[in-house]
């Protein structure tokens, strides 16, 4: 790797320029030369290429993270909603239980009123008679 530092210190577009085909020398040693600013070449893109990858992978990530956070927020919202829902649901259940107390009561109640009225109703007769008699 070394040695391939060293070609890489120019404009690697100026080093990959290599001749077509038909105009290259069978020299081996300018074919391999070639052949390494050629690999260098596609080494560079595919560097390039992976990094543009990785900053779009990068940037749906946060797009993703972003969005689950709002997810996780409105989750939040319909947990807290759906806690006070099943608190007035329970409030309901309980009056549910004491509507037949409560009725009960009531009923007591309208038949002792109903009791006093008809003592309240004698004793003013009886108060009545006796205004008559005297």
């Amino acid at each position: 790797m070394g040695k391939k530092q060293n070609r890489k210190t120019g404009n690697s577009k100026m080093q990959s320029a290599s001749p077509p085909p038909k105009e290259r020398s069978s020299s081996p040693a300018m074919e391999q030369s070639w052949m390494e600013n050629d690999f260098d070449e596609l080494r560079e893109g595919f560097r390039r290429s992976v990094i543009t990858n990785f900053s779009e992978l990068q940037e749906g990530v946060r797009t993703h993270l972003q969005e689950a956070k709002n997810l996780e927020k409105r989750l939040d919202e319909w947990l807290t909603r759906i806690n006070s829902v099943e608190k007035t649901l329970n409030d309901l259940m309980e009056l549910k239980t004491m509507a037949p107390q409560l009725r009960d009561a009531c009923t007591s109640f309208s038949s002792r009123f109903d009791q006093m009225e008809e003592r309240v109703s004698v004793i003013e007769d009886q108060m009545n008679e006796k205004k008559r008699e005297v």
